[in-house]
């Protein structure tokens, strides 16, 4: 059964099932605001749309996860026991009747701008977002996310990483403008709005690096997609120094993760998408 935290709006027109997330980290505010918005303001003319509150647990305590990262659980070999294992397994049934998905996120870095994830598949809708950066292949970097899912059965699915956490009241308004891009973009709200027609970095995820121990340290001072000089420390765990290589940047440097928790990602610039 699912969770009363998801609005669907009918239009009672044929046209795509489009799903729209908020809240699979529960203290990633922006897209929650904008969806408790556009939940009764959207008129759908075609198609149907679900806005899924996706974490409610985590969304009423203002933390990231509870027991576990939801955006880790979705597996379709997913038989774990976590209130997390079944909230995805619910969320991945939704979205197996979804042609597309907008995922939006925030992150740690106050001084980020907002960029996009999404594989090859969905590059075409990620380009018209307001961003300068896009970033791909997360689904081998780290499995388990929800546009990785929707990737993985060939539909689109994008994440948009809508601006820093301590900022999520300022960039509502781009969350907003986000969802209603995505929802013109198949042609199920009136009026169209306006598209990016900035050109997009792409920035390909290369690996990730996690907390290991209590005596791992991020270098202070790492900001979303900084380019690293080949032999930069990046942290230390104990005597043990991490350095970059040349051509790399960083991703989502995250100073109080956990142990066992991502740390950062290393990333390859690949180019310009026009």
């Amino acid at each position: 059964m699912i969770s009363s935290e998801i609005v669907t709006l009918h239009s009672n027109k044929p046209g795509p099932t489009l799903a729209i997330f908020a809240g699979v980290h529960g203290n990633e505010k922006a897209g929650v605001y904008a969806l408790q918005q556009l939940s009764t303001e959207l008129k759908i003319i075609r198609g149907k749309v679900l806005l899924v509150f996706a974490n409610p647990p985590a969304i009423e305590a203002k933390v990231r996860m509870v027991n576990k990262n939801l955006n880790r659980c979705f597996l379709k070999d997913n038989k774990g026991d976590k209130p997390e294992d079944i909230r995805a397994r619910e969320l991945m049934r939704v979205l197996d009747g979804c042609d597309a998905l907008l995922d939006l996120h925030m992150f740690y870095d106050d001084n980020g701008l907002p960029f996009a994830i999404c594989e090859d598949n969905s590059l075409e809708i990620a380009k018209l977002f307001e961003i300068d950066i896009i970033s791909t292949n997360w689904n081998e970097v780290e499995a388990g996310a929800t546009d990785g899912y929707m990737y993985q059965q060939g539909k689109v699915g994008v994440c948009v990483e809508c601006g820093p956490i301590s900022k999520a009241e300022e960039y509502t308004a781009f969350a907003r403008k986000t969802v209603y891009q995505f929802l013109s973009y198949y042609k199920v709200v009136d009026p169209v709005v306006s598209y990016s027609s900035k050109s997009k970095r792409i920035i390909r995820a290369e690996k990730t690096v996690y907390k290991s121990s209590k005596d791992f340290k991020l270098r202070k001072g790492l900001s979303n997609f900084d380019a690293l000089h080949e032999g930069r420390i990046l942290a230390t765990d104990g005597s043990k120094k991490l350095t970059a290589q040349s051509g790399e940047c960083i991703i989502f440097p995250h100073y109080n993760a956990r142990i066992g928790e991502e740390a950062y990602v290393i990333g390859i610039e690949e180019g310009v998408l026009l």
